[in-house]
């Protein structure tokens, strides 16, 4: 387990409702998605917020010990376990879960999931092959970035697993309560594909949000978890729905 990856508990330590594994996006800093843990919390559920880190080749394996531990914290309190992944977060999570048959996640909450991304990601993933090392600055905000530039590697790893899984999501629906978080102009996945992979899934929902009312100097439509992105109003919204899909 990482360094950077924490337990969060709930208060209400005779009434834990279920466990919940909170994953990140690529190169983001982990305690930004403080404010969804503190939200799942106060609601209830004990979370393991991890951090996959900066090394590509051990997002995998530390994804897989961080379900470990969680899956064991769950099983002893006798509570589901639910997945709540962004961006990258959310693309190993849904590798894990078609690759392992006997996974035990009751319900998902997906932001913006990295498994369908705009064409020109593959740029950097193909120049990965040539010069891993070299780092492209981070297009994300500087307080939500856990460092200022993203390696060709990373995006050559994202790509790698994104390729790991497409025939798997073609053929396969992911038959668990799943709540898809995407907006239409978002600058790294496409969200048209994303809500139509959804349409294909019963078990599957989706919201579109906006940042419009977000006070950010710079809007950042991949960016969505927490009030400051998208903004109070909106952010109310998606709190209310992950209420209803969670059956708080």
């Amino acid at each position: 387990m990482s360094e950077k990856t924490k337990w969060f508990y709930t208060e209400f330590k005779n009434d834990t409702r279920a466990v919940v594994l909170l994953a990140h996006g690529l190169n983001l800093r982990p305690d930004r998605m403080d404010q969804l843990a503190i939200f799942f919390t106060s609601n209830k559920c004990d979370v393991l917020r991890i951090s996959l880190g900066a090394d590509p080749d051990k997002w995998v394996d530390r994804f897989h010990d961080d379900y470990d531990a969680a899956l064991e914290h769950a099983e002893v309190l006798q509570r589901p376990l639910y997945f709540v992944g962004f961006s990258l977060g959310a693309l190993i999570g849904i590798r894990f879960l078609l690759k392992h048959s006997d996974h035990q996640f009751k319900k998902l909450v997906l932001f913006a999931p990295a498994t369908h991304t705009h064409f020109y990601t593959a740029i950097p993933a193909m120049l990965g092959h040539l010069a891993p090392s070299i780092g492209l600055p981070s297009m994300n905000l500087l307080n939500y970035r856990e460092r200022k530039s993203t390696t060709l590697n990373e995006y050559k790893k994202m790509h790698e697993l994104q390729n790991d899984i497409k025939y798997a999501l073609k053929n396969n629906s992911i038959n668990i309560p799943t709540l898809l978080i995407t907006s239409p102009n978002d600058e790294l996945v496409e969200s048209s594909k994303l809500i139509k992979f959804a349409q294909s899934n019963p078990h599957w929902q989706c919201l579109e949000v906006s940042n419009h009312g977000s006070q950010l100097p710079r809007k950042y439509n991949h960016l969505m978890i927490d009030s400051e992105a998208l903004g109070p109003e909106q952010w109310e919204i998606l709190l209310k729905r992950l209420i209803s899909h969670l059956s708080f």
